[in-house]
């Protein structure tokens, strides 16, 4: 061997050769060859349970070796031991990952739970797998850390469970949080566009479309059937819209007033979902329902005195969220 590379061989042996049988060196190791011997009888064409164990030896071997590192090396950040939570890391990765799909949402929820197993079976096992019993102020620790287990993978369930609703019901973000113990909205965060906007969006055109440029005399007509242009609406916006659980949970109306010659159209989705607020909320567009002369080619209005006037339909762009029922 070379001379000047001796040292830095010893070295490297001193850091890669295990002091004694019995150290977390030696279990990672048992895990590497582990992974060895799964490749090799895959391509070997071994059967698949052979293939499997191998592959599950070295990841319990896996996890045990990291944990057993963390604890041997005094790797504590603010005092706290992380092994456990490390080596119950490493299982529930083992465990869900290999499902494929949607595989974290269990895996944060397991991996408290497996954290505390981590801790639990060396104070409730021996070596030779016979259960003991350990002393009181030990499982007073143990139930403490059961406890702290359980909480915190209930609070990732709870975080999974609110994204869904989120997810179902996207409405449900455009409320208000400033009362919630447990939800709370970055400053400056964006908020998405609630369907109740898209919803009066697509009844401006609709209305639009049905009285715009119409005769004045037939538009009025038009206006004393409100009510069942109400529920004419309320299936087309389900129709045009995409299909979501809270599509049901939105209620279109329709609101007439007088101003001038003309009138006045309140259009209102109404929130029937749970709600911040006792009375709910709501959004509005409001929009101007006017007589006109009929326009000529040209764009200006009609001098010839037939006497018809024409209906012109002019809506806000604002969409205010507003609380309490309408």
């Amino acid at each position: 061997m070379i001379p000047p590379l001796r040292p830095y061989v010893a070295s490297l042996k001193t850091t890669l050769w295990p002091k004694s049988a019995f150290s977390w060196l030696t279990v990672i190791y048992m895990s590497l060859i582990s992974w060895l011997m799964s490749g090799l009888s895959r391509l070997l064409g071994a059967s698949p349970f052979t293939v499997g164990l191998m592959a599950t030896l070295a990841w319990i071997f896996l996890a045990l070796g990291v944990g057993w590192a963390f604890e041997a090396q005094k790797i504590r950040p603010f005092g706290l031991s992380i092994a456990p939570w490390v080596a119950g890391g490493i299982l529930c990765l083992f465990l869900f990952g290999s499902w494929g799909g949607a595989w974290l949402q269990p895996a944060l929820i397991t991996w408290p739970l497996m954290s505390f197993v981590v801790v639990a079976v060396p104070h409730l096992l021996s070596w030779e797998l016979q259960l003991k019993q350990p002393p009181p102020a030990t499982r007073q620790q143990l139930a403490l850390l059961l406890g702290i287990s359980l909480l915190l993978s209930s609070w990732f369930q709870f975080y999974f469970r609110i994204q869904t609703w989120l997810r179902d019901y996207p409405s449900l973000i455009a409320d208000q949080f400033d009362r919630s113990a447990f939800v709370y909205q970055v400053p400056g965060q964006a908020m998405p566009l609630s369907a109740g906007v898209s919803h009066l969006t697509q009844a401006e055109f609709w209305v639009k479309e049905q009285i715009d440029s119409k005769p004045w005399s037939w538009v009025e007509r038009w206006l004393l059937n409100l009510q069942g242009h109400q529920q004419t609406l309320q299936r087309q916006i389900q129709v045009a819209q995409p299909a979501t659980p809270e599509s049901q949970l939105w209620q279109i109306r329709l609101h007439t007033a007088t101003q001038g010659n003309g009138y006045l159209l309140r259009m209102q989705a109404v929130w029937l979902g749970p709600s911040a607020a006792s009375d709910g909320y709501y959004f509005e567009k409001v929009c101007e329902i006017m007589p006109v002369a009929q326009p000529t080619a040209y764009g200006t209005p009609d001098a010839t005195g037939s006497g018809t006037s024409w209906t012109q339909v002019r809506c806000q762009l604002e969409t205010p969220l507003r609380h309490g029922r309408p």
